[in-house]
């Protein structure tokens, strides 16, 4: 197949962030096999990348809207930084973007090539307004903001790609499919290396809200069921945050994640917002992490049966005492090599962009 990737993001630093994860991968197991071109659009210039895996093509735009224009979007419930039907059409007929079988972009900028080519995927699209809290005025007014949002773009005439069922019931479309993340499960493997004594680990970036609000609370659950173990923080980002929590040690970014959580005894993951599929929970189970969780942080995994033989999962914090106590020792390595794969996930959006090519080709629209 022919395709285009068109992202507001460079995707050549994996461990950068989720979403990047997400397409990072994804583009190198689609150009194996497939045509595959790359454009990206930033608001500033920026050193060109020309290889990535087997992409054939990366082209690059500078497109900064002003002020004016993000506020007009966000009265027509757009994306601040979605790109105006006339700047997608200049674009469109620059890169003669009617040649490709299909059109796949992130976040929301690009939907309104909708208007112009009938076979286009929005990726990795969480529904925002999920994650949102509604304890004041603001949140309430940001949510709503969210949610329009949402209703708008399930009106355009796109398919909706989110990574878990809870997000999928969000958009009002059929037009909507959902294919969960992967994990690279060569390089997020265990490490035999000395356990630190009593120890909790988490990782992911320590400037991101959710995890600053499921660290805080992690933080407080311990306290509170008494547990005197340290839950030590990996991952980039400011630690001042976190400075007067007594029982927890932010170890930083390193450069191997994989022999570092590998160190603890326990890795937990008490998840209080947030939407889609956890990469850090992924990578903690192909490392074989002995695992605590609750149920939001497992939020769109398959095969939870055999998942809660796999991890500790708990419904009361009081069971965090009783598996120290017990020595429950658990690993869900297996679990994810069943299940998620990049490769596996690359595959299963091959078969999804050849139904959505087939189907334009039906409709005539192409």
């Amino acid at each position: 197949m022919k395709i285009l990737y068109v992202l507001d993001f460079e995707p050549f630093c994996e461990d950068k962030d989720g979403l990047t994860k997400i397409y990072y991968n994804l583009i190198k197991y689609i150009s194996k096999n497939n045509y595959v071109d790359l454009l990206i659009v930033l608001e500033d210039k920026i050193d060109n990348v020309d290889n990535f895996y087997n992409v054939k093509s990366i082209f690059y735009e500078t497109i900064k809207l002003s002020k004016f224009e993000k506020n007009i979007n966000r009265i027509k419930y757009e994306y601040a930084t979605t790109l105006s039907k006339n700047k997608v059409k200049i674009l469109y007929d620059k890169y003669n973007m009617k040649q490709y079988d299909v059109i796949h972009t992130a976040h929301l900028f690009f939907s309104n090539i909708s208007f112009y080519h009938s076979s286009i995927v929005i990726g990795a699209t969480d529904a925002s307004s999920l994650a949102m809290s509604e304890n004041t005025l603001r949140e309430k007014l940001r949510k709503f903001y969210y949610k329009k949002i949402e209703d708008v773009l399930s009106k355009k005439d796109l398919w909706i790609h989110t990574v878990t069922q809870r997000d999928y019931d969000r958009y009002k479309t059929d037009k909507k499919f959902i294919i969960t993340n992967g994990v690279d499960s060569e390089k997020y493997r265990s490490y035999n290396v000395g356990k630190i004594k009593k120890s909790f680990v988490f990782h992911g970036n320590l400037d991101y809200k959710v995890n600053k609000d499921a660290i805080f609370y992690m933080s407080k659950v311990l306290k509170d069921i008494g547990c005197k173990y340290k839950l030590y923080i990996v991952g980039r980002g400011e630690s001042e945050s976190y400075a007067f929590l007594d029982n927890v040690v932010v170890v930083g970014e390193v450069d191997n994640i994989a022999k570092e959580i590998s160190k603890y005894e326990y890795y937990l993951i008490l998840m209080t917002t947030g939407t889609g599929v956890k990469n850090k929970l992924l990578e903690a189970m192909s490392c074989e992490c002995n695992i605590i969780a609750n149920n939001l942080a497992i939020n769109g995994l398959e095969d939870i049966e055999y998942l809660k033989h796999s991890i500790n999962l708990i419904d009361d914090y009081d069971e965090i005492k009783n598996i120290i106590l017990n020595k429950v020792d658990k690993n869900a390595r297996d679990y994810i090599l069943k299940n998620y794969t990049w490769e596996s996930f690359a595959n299963q959006f091959i078969t999804k962009y050849e139904k959505i090519w087939e189907s334009s080709l039906l409709v005539g629209k192409k």
